[in-house]
């Protein structure tokens, strides 16, 4: 019986093994090829362990795709975009957040500071307080290239705010 099963599997093909074996793994494998507007209409497969190195990728994958899709609606040489994007910069944030959990690179933390600071024009003080501490933490790990002006801009927020 055992035989037939993986005989069977074999036949179906490798992807569709993937969804039911490890959906997180299929769902990457789908936004290899996607655009990132199809990436960020779509949530990060449910459960997606964060042990799973498909997972962190994949909240990467669409708080990038998020952060991109904010910044397309930007005025002009402006550095965040308008209220109306602010859905896109919640899910950036979240993503950026999850995709950091356990992974210390330094672009992930500069896009995560930037998420944020930009978040934090778009809200309320107390909110803004709270996103600028963040993002300055984020920011601590940007690099050195990064870290200054995201320092800056996080500092800014918060006594602005």
């Amino acid at each position: 019986m055992n035989r037939h099963l993986w005989l069977l599997l074999g036949a179906m093909g490798c992807a569709p093994v993937a969804a039911v074996l490890d959906p997180p793994l299929a769902q990457l494998n789908r936004w290899n090829h996607a655009l990132p507007a199809e990436i960020a209409a779509e949530p990060v497969s449910s459960p997606c362990d964060a042990a799973n190195p498909a997972c962190r990728r994949l909240h990467g994958l669409r708080a990038a795709a998020c952060m991109e899709q904010a910044m397309a609606a930007r005025a002009p040489r402006a550095a965040c975009p308008g209220l109306a994007a602010r859905p896109m910069l919640d899910c950036a944030t979240a993503g950026y957040e999850q995709a950091r959990a356990g992974d210390a690179s330094a672009v992930l933390a500069a896009n995560h500071a930037q998420a944020l600071i930009c978040l934090g024009w778009l809200s309320a003080p107390d909110e803004a307080a709270r996103l600028s501490r963040a993002a300055l933490s984020a920011a601590a790990s940007a690099g050195p290239d990064r870290a200054p002006l995201l320092t800056l801009r996080a500092r800014e927020l918060g006594e602005a705010r």
